[in-house]
């Protein structure tokens, strides 16, 4: 009857952990107090920036706010009306648009024809350079790049600013400033890339917009397609993939029609657009 009770005792009593195994229980529950802490501190400052980013971002729509409410007061007052009203595009199409002018401005009126040759010539997308069918000019290192801003004429930069307003406030209202400019210089780029495989000999010159521009186009066909609700696992609906075929085909139509369109950038910059943005939607690549 005793060794019962004391059985009984025994099964009551709290054993605690001694000597090595106390010290790895003490060890691994203060690892996972500071693991806990971490964490808390991690998300205390994430909450913080993101606090911090609201702000910032809510301080800058009341200044552009009060300076549209200014200049409305003003034109009010004046009965005066802007015939493009600046302070609603954002800073990168507004400021891509300024180069534009200047470039051909400067093109136009500042510089003789031969000087303007050899600057459309150097500074212009030229394949050949990279293909060796010419000798190498050391301007091709940046020609890819200041192609975008150099235009053929005031007819071009004109059609050039209004599709890049279209495009360019629409994806910059939606993703920045930052991003716009990294994605518009990336579908440049992939404009470049299409035209010089098609072309690899070719020493005529390109120049324009058009191929980044076109990406910007890509983009937002994509933005459409990602507001509806056909699309599974991140892909395009049959819609958009009909929509992008056709538009393929009437790039390269309208293309081989016209001697004078680089059909083979507006295809690239577009394919580049698509592409680019449909890695990015589905966080395969990060800008």
């Amino acid at each position: 009857m005793s060794n019962n009770n004391n059985d009984d005792d025994d099964d009551k009593i709290i054993k605690f952990p001694v000597g090595r195994e106390r010290e790895q229980f003490i060890k691994r529950k203060n690892r996972e107090e500071k693991s806990i802490l971490k964490e808390t501190e991690k998300q205390h400052k994430e909450r913080k920036k993101l606090e911090e980013e609201y702000r910032q971002q809510y301080k800058k729509e009341q200044a552009a706010r009060a300076r549209l409410q200014g200049k409305m007061a003003l034109n009010h007052t004046t009965g005066k009306q802007s015939f493009i009203n600046w302070d609603k595009i954002p800073l990168f199409t507004r400021s891509i648009i300024a180069i534009f002018i200047l470039i051909q401005t400067t093109m136009s009126f500042l510089i003789d024809d031969a000087m303007r040759l050899y600057i459309i010539s150097h500074y212009g997308f030229v394949p050949a350079y990279y293909s060796g069918t010419i000798s190498w000019s050391w301007s091709a290192i940046i020609a890819p790049f200041t192609t975008m801003i150099i235009h053929g004429g005031w007819i071009h930069v004109l059609v050039n600013s209004i599709m890049m307003v279209a495009m360019g406030v629409l994806f910059e209202r939606q993703f920045g400033a930052k991003r716009t400019l990294i994605f518009f210089l990336l579908c440049g780029m992939a404009g470049n890339l299409i035209y010089f495989i098609l072309n690899p000999g070719l020493t005529t010159p390109v120049i324009g917009a058009s191929g980044a521009i076109s990406g910007l186009f890509g983009a937002a066909v994509m933005m459409m397609n990602s507001g509806t609700m056909a699309t599974r696992y991140g892909a395009p609906n049959k819609g958009a993939l009909h929509f992008i075929l056709l538009w393929i085909s009437i790039i390269v139509v309208f293309g081989m029609l016209s001697a004078d369109t680089a059909w083979q950038s507006h295809l690239g910059g577009f394919l580049g657009g698509v592409g680019l943005f449909q890695l990015w939607r589905t966080g395969k690549i990060r800008f």
